[in-house]
């Protein structure tokens, strides 16, 4: 007899394992498995650190099959600082690269409130920061399982570099502001905002009016990075890699293993 998906995912990150997605059921519906991710949130023993939202861009809708952005949980345990050395043996495959923007949210953000534009999300923001998140599924496809099962899985979320936070008029235009992908010091890609959904802060709105249909609230303080600026890039062992962001910073980590 097969375990319910969000206790078969749980297990997966506590033992690391796989699971095969044709020994799972698959949601039938994406309320369905945001329900399994919010199970699944309730069984992983780490606080939550804020959200990621992905699929911001036609080429990674059209890679992962969905017509919308998607979100999933992150959680403080998938926190590094930059400059860390992170062993791959920490992940159930060889995970993605991203570069991205990322906010720190300023207020709490409750249900019931009216719909969020950019405009409005950008005035909830305390700090913007550039951003590495690595990124690979608990499943044994990796990538290529029904979108449902992703979702369930937490968006794909694997691990979160922040850079450091700057206030929102430091850098006024995210639509056009660079952000560089290098790999042992060498650019491998770049890309702006306007990559992410037209600009970082509609990924922000979408997730605000995400969670207000699901009832759910976003805590001042909570971390929320937007999805890839520079598109996914795989990584591999013995790598250093960069996401530069000119007058956000940068952050670093190490791959090893």
């Amino acid at each position: 007899m097969s375990l319910p998906l969000p206790v078969a995912l749980a297990h997966a990150r506590l033992v690391m394992d796989t699971v095969r997605s044709s020994e799972v059921e698959t949601p039938a519906s994406a309320s369905l498995a945001y329900d399994v991710q919010d199970q699944l949130s309730d069984l992983i023993d780490s606080p939550s650190a804020g959200w990621k939202v992905g699929a911001t861009s036609p080429v990674s809708q059209e890679k992962l099959g969905v017509k919308t952005p998607i979100c999933g949980p992150v959680f403080q345990r998938t926190i590094f600082d930059s400059g860390d050395s992170v062993d791959l043996s920490a992940f159930h495959h060889q995970p993605g690269l991203e570069s991205e923007f990322a906010f720190t949210i300023g207020l709490t953000v409750r249900p019931g409130g009216p719909a969020m534009s950019a405009l409005m999300a950008r005035e909830m923001v305390s700090s913007v920061h550039v951003a590495i998140e690595l990124v690979c599924s608990r499943f044994e496809e990796n990538f290529e399982v029904d979108p449902a099962l992703l979702v369930a899985d937490g968006a794909l979320h694997a691990g979160l570099v922040l850079g450091p936070g700057w206030k929102p008029e430091t850098v006024p235009d995210l639509v056009s502001h660079q952000l560089r992908t290098l790999v042992d010091g060498d650019e491998v890609a770049v890309g702006t905002g306007v990559e992410v959904l037209g600009d970082p802060y509609e990924s922000l709105a979408w997730l605000c009016n995400h969670l207000n249909k699901r009832n759910l609230i976003l805590p001042s303080g909570s971390v929320v990075t937007t999805g890839a600026a520079t598109g996914l890039h795989i990584t591999g062992a013995g790598q250093e890699v960069m996401t530069d962001g000119g007058a956000l910073g940068s952050v670093t980590l190490n791959l090893v293993g």
